[in-house]
């Protein structure tokens, strides 16, 4: 099943519940989890900007030498 299908199959089956106290259970763990997706993609956003940033200002590091310095630290 993909995510869109679960999706519906949770809103199916969520369209049935009659008891508040699951209903607020529900909603507390949505907000919970949503509230961490989100603090999860602007820490990403943040770390993708600031790679962007150090890339036009000139610090980085060429691939080969990347690869070269971690096959040697592993010795693959």
């Amino acid at each position: 099943m993909n995510i869109q299908e679960e999706k519906a199959e949770v809103i199916k089956r969520f369209k049935e519940v009659r008891d508040l106290s699951l209903i607020r259970a529900v909603k507390n763990l949505l907000d919970f989890g949503l509230s961490k997706q989100r603090s999860e993609d602007e820490a990403l956003e943040a770390s993708i900007d600031k790679g962007l940033k150090e890339s036009s200002l000139g610090k980085v590091i060429p691939h080969e030498q990347v690869m070269k310095e971690i096959r040697a630290r592993y010795k693959a």
